[in-house]
This record gives C-alpha cells, sequence and structure tokens, in this order.
C-alpha cells in the first residue's frame, strides 16, 4: 500500500455526527482521493409489521432509502472539497455487515472507515456485532474511529510482534508497518513501532523447560547458563528481530519501542505517552475468534484502531 486514493465511508444512519466521514476527509490534504457514502439499512419493525401489503412494504423500503440518499447529498454539500470525488449508495441489508462487504468487494475501497460509540455506562467504546463481524472479514484495513480530533502532535502506532510465527508466515508485521507507513504519510504524522515483550510467558515456558529436564535439549547447554540469563538472550533476540523488522519503514531508533510487563496495563499508558491516534494492530481469524490480543484490547485502547488482514486472507463469511 503506497497511499490511500479510495476509501469508503460507513455512514451511520441514527447519528447527527459523522466522525469516519470527518476523518476520512484528513487524507485529502496531499492528493486528490475517492469517498464513497455507504448507508446499509435494516429496520426490523418496518419488515414485522402486519399493516403493510408486500407491495407497500416495498414501497416503504423505497421511500426510506430515498430520505437517506438526500442524507448522503446533504452530507456532501456541508463538506464540499477540490480534491474529493464523491460516490454514494444506499442498500436495505441484513445483517448490515455482509451490506458492507458486498461493497467493499465492489468498490475495492484501499481503506474503511467506520464509527464507533463510547458505552453509555462504563469508560469504553461499545464494539457493536457488526464492528465485531467487520474486523473479523473485512479484507481490507478498516479504521474504527472515535468521535475525537487528531492534533499536529498525533501519532501512527504500529504494533507488531516479530516472534509470532503467522507474522512470518504471512507477512503480517510487514503489512501492518506498510500499512501504517502509507496513513502517516497521508495524514503527515509520526510513525511508530511498538512491540510489548512479557517476560510472565517467558518465565512459565523456562520453569516448564528446567522442570520437564528438557533444558539442555531446548538451550545451548551452559552450566553456568540459569533462566535470568536465558530471559536476557530472549530479551535480545526480540530486540534484534525487531529491528531488523522496522528497518524498512521505521528506521529512525527513537520511533521504535520495546515495552516489557502485561500488555493489557502498559500497552494503554504506552499509547497514551505517544500520544497515539491511531494504533495499527494485525488481526486473524480462527475458529470464530480474533487474535488473542486483538480481542483484548479492542475495546480498552483510547484512541483509533485500525485493523490489517495478513497476507492472503479470504473472508470466512460474506
Amino acid at each position: 500500500m503506497q497511499t490511500i486514493k479510495k476509501i469508503l465511508v460507513d455512514i451511520d444512519p441514527d447519528k447527527e455526527e459523522q466522525p469516519a466521514l470527518n476523518k476520512a476527509l484528513l487524507f485529502a490534504k496531499k492528493q486528490p482521493i475517492t469517498i464513497k457514502l455507504l448507508s446499509c439499512l435494516y429496520y426490523p419493525s418496518v419488515m414485522a409489521s402486519n399493516l403493510l401489503t408486500p407491495k407497500q412494504l416495498e414501497n416503504t423500503q423505497a421511500e426510506i432509502l430515498k430520505m437517506h440518499l438526500g442524507r448522503l447529498n446533504n452530507l456532501i454539500s456541508q463538506h464540499p472539497q477540490n480534491n474529493v470525488t464523491y460516490e454514494t449508495e444506499v442498500m436495505w441489508k441484513s445483517p448490515i455487515y455482509q451490506g458492507i462487504l458486498k461493497v467493499v468487494e465492489s468498490f475495492k475501497p484501499d481503506l474503511v472507515i467506520k464509527a464507533t460509540h463510547p458505552h453509555k455506562t462504563i469508560a469504553r467504546r461499545l464494539f457493536t456485532p457488526t464492528d465485531w463481524y467487520l474486523l473479523k472479514a473485512c479484507p481490507v484495513p478498516i479504521l474504527f474511529v472515535r468521535n475525537t480530533e487528531w492534533t499536529q502532535n498525533t501519532t501512527v502506532v504500529a504494533a507488531i510482534d516479530p516472534e509470532h510465527n503467522l507474522s512470518a508466515e504471512s507477512e503480517l508485521d510487514k503489512n501492518i508497518l506498510e500499512t501504517g507507513f502509507a496513513i502517516s504519510s497521508d495524514l503527515d504524522m509520526t510513525l511508530q513501532a511498538l512491540h510489548c515483550f512479557d517476560p510472565s510467558y517467558w518465565d512459565i515456558l523456562l520453569e516448564a523447560v528446567d522442570k520437564s529436564g528438557m533444558w539442555a535439549d531446548v538451550f545451548s547447554y551452559d552450566e553456568h547458563q540459569n533462566e535470568s540469563m536465558v530471559l536476557e538472550k530472549l530479551r535480545y533476540q526480540h530486540n534484534v528481530k525487531f529491528a531488523k523488522e522496522c528497518s524498512e519503514y521505521v528506521p529512525n531508533s527513537e520511533h521504535q519501542h520495546i515495552i516489557s510487563g502485561d500488555i493489557d496495563d502498559i500497552l494503554p499508558k504506552t499509547l497514551e505517552q505517544l500520544n497515539a491516534g491511531i494504533l495499527v494492530i494485525g488481526t486473524t481469524y480462527r475458529t470464530g475468534l480474533l487474535g488473542s490480543t486483538a480481542q483484548r484490547l479492542i475495546e480498552t485502547v483510547d484512541c483509533d484502531l485500525l485493523a490489517v488482514k495478513p497476507k492472503g486472507f479470504e473472508p470466512p463469511f460474506h
């Protein structure tokens, strides 16, 4: 991905504010782009009505779509930009995510942008079932945005894991960094690379290897070598692999960050310190679940979230 030229923006039919559109327009600062506004609609109460004949129901749906198309055109008139070519589409589809994926397939955007909204009672964003499905199945990068502003000091943070087997096989880390580079370049933001080294995982592994009597088989035998020394060696290997992975897109070592600790606790704090506006993560889909790290962090990080798929990804459902 060299640059963002085509963006699909999901317009929430039930909200006045449209942060997804507002942030999509920022990609037009440097070059012309095409933005497609999509309203995918479905109202169960309309479909369940016993008052309407099939023909009346069809006419009602058509009228609803016409109303929302008018709203999209109003949004365009309110956000004129010389560098932006607008397209619009409204559709009646259930489930909603299938309608969005259908347009992704036909429009072939470089990026999808969709708004998420804060939960009414708890201090975190609320991911709807549609959001979760799109996170799992959208084959192009999808940016989930909050109703917050990107400032002059906002950065893009690409979270990679060079030790993960999937990263090497699918070039997932490369896709994360490449996408982060394209996004940060288009938005004039600094790209930071981040990796979390969790020593607790390795402590458990090393203790199990030691107690099982496999120490000499797993590690080069050295009678003076202990768990602490092996752990430091593993840290060093992480550093080397991380720096190598970052070399193309984040060559400045000041923008390469390895943090140590429980990722659920340390990552949100680090993102705040880095003034992260966008966190780029890789997501996988295996047996109905996202990767465990993505699953835990999605609703807790206090910034916009850009999800990238591995090389050769095929949508699991459509």
